[in-house]
């Protein structure tokens, strides 16, 4: 098993991005805020031999059909890149994005937190637009 630094990883990123301070927490867990809304969560797995990116996804808490959605995605990992979805305590969505702890470095990191915005970004676009009402139509509106 490969042996790395992950604080070294961690500091290495925050300098590729502009935040040469950039920390794990308490917890072990390293969060990024972009544009004051999206949070992407970096954790080292080490039992795992992994890192763990996450993003919880902004809005309400996905229905029926959200849910459903969501689960499509998963199959494969086809939906995010390799990733999956799921729902916290809250019942709120989470992608997730894994990155092999041998393939870890500075870029690879800041590649993953990328591909896992732009998942988030679409899927909360697609989930907004499966949970809008559908407009109910009447016989008598084509006359």
């Amino acid at each position: 098993m490969l042996e790395i630094d992950a604080a070294a990883l961690i500091t290495a990123l925050g300098e590729t991005i502009g935040i040469p301070a950039l920390r794990f927490d308490a917890q072990g867990c390293c969060r990024l805020l972009f544009d004051g809304a999206l949070m992407v969560e970096l954790r080292h797995l080490p039992a795992q031999e992994r890192w763990l990116l996450s993003c919880p996804l902004r809005g309400a808490a996905p229905d029926a059909q959200g849910q459903r959605l969501l689960l499509q995605g998963n199959f494969c990992g086809a939906g995010f890149g390799g990733g999956w979805a799921g729902l916290d305590n809250s019942g709120q969505a989470v992608l997730h994005l894994p990155v092999p702890q041998t393939q870890a470095s500075a870029a690879a990191l800041l590649t993953a937190v990328e591909l896992l915005l732009s998942h988030a970004e679409r899927w909360e676009k697609r989930l907004q637009e499966s949970s809008a009402p559908t407009p109910v139509r009447y016989p008598t509106d084509w006359a």
